[in-house]
This record gives C-alpha cells, structure tokens and sequence, in this order.
C-alpha cells in the first residue's frame, strides 16, 4: 500500500513522470487514486528508469519508494513554522548588518550551531535564504551549504534559466547585464 504523506500532486507527478496509464488520474482523489496507482504498478510489468528526479531503476524500487513516508514532507508543520520562524530572526539579524545586538541572538554560536542542523532542511526557501545571507558574514568561520533534494535542484535549474521572450520583433532577456556608456 501507498505511504499515506504522499499528496494527490505527488501520485500524480509519479504517474506522469512514469508514464503510468490511469484514465482521469486528476479527476480521482486522494485515497482512489493510490488504490488505483498501487493496482496498476502490480499489472505492469517494467517502468522506464529516472536518474533525474526520483533515482528509481526499476518497478521494484518504485513500489519500495512509495511504501515508505514521502522524504520530501519529514516534517510536521509545526516543526517547519519552528524552523521558519528561526530562519526569519537569522534574516533579521543578517539584514541588521550581522550584528548580534541588534538580533534575539546572544551569540554568533547560538546562530551557527542551530543552522548547520537546520540546513538539512535546503527545500524551503527561507532555509536557503538564510543560508546564503548567513554565509556573507564576516565573523561566520565556515560556509554551511543547503541540503536540497533532487526534484528542488531541477525545479531550481528551470526557474534560473534565462528565458528569451518575443515580442512582436522585441527580444527580452532575463538575468544580468552590465551596461556601460561612453
């Protein structure tokens, strides 16, 4: 049976990114879909390997995947508010010109220790953000680097890429530029 911290969003992705056959797959909730999806991996003989977003090879691997709790969602809510609200004061006191009087900090350690722990947590963006700010510290001795899943890097990769609009003849471009006048 399908591991119930999968969202209907998740089976669906799972199905397409598979190319599963479930008729009306998105008209199903939750609950008949990972029926339907369970019962169809049984019918099925092979999927095709995905070395980008879920590293599975084989339907053995896929089936094991969906029994265990979805990696993406292992914290509760509670503890990502937890986490957040941490990651806004690290903000706060990034945005003050890291300085710790002017933060709920009393010390640069009682920064740095919580955030090598949180940055395992790289899939919300206000980790990330705090992560990067925090790394332009003067006083921060070593870097911390974000733990980002697979499927978070590719989305992050689409997101970042410069995309070229036409418009009409007009080309724009995204990103930056240096312009410079003579």
């Amino acid at each position: 049976m399908i591991n119930k911290t999968f969202s209907k969003g998740d089976l669906l992705n799972i199905i397409s990114k598979f190319g599963i056959d479930i008729p009306n797959a998105n008209l199903m909730d939750k609950l008949r879909l990972s029926i339907t999806l369970w019962s169809e991996l049984h019918n099925i003989a092979t999927i095709p390997p995905d070395n980008e977003e879920y590293m599975i090879e084989n339907l053995e691997q896929l089936k094991e995947y969906l029994k265990k709790p979805n990696p993406d969602k292992l914290l509760s809510v509670k503890q990502k508010n937890k986490i957040m609200r941490f990651c806004k004061e690290v903000i706060v006191y990034c945005n003050n010109g890291y300085n710790v009087d002017c933060s709920i900090f009393n010390s640069i350690e009682e920064i740095h220790i919580p955030m090598k722990d949180i940055s395992i947590h790289g899939d919300i963006p206000s980790v990330r953000r705090a992560i990067k700010l925090l790394n332009n510290d003067p006083q921060l001795k070593d870097k911390i680097e974000p733990v980002i899943s697979n499927r978070m890097k590719k989305q992050l990769e689409n997101k970042n890429k410069k995309k070229v609009k036409k418009y009409y003849g007009l080309i724009s471009k995204n990103g930056s530029f240096i312009l410079t006048f003579d």
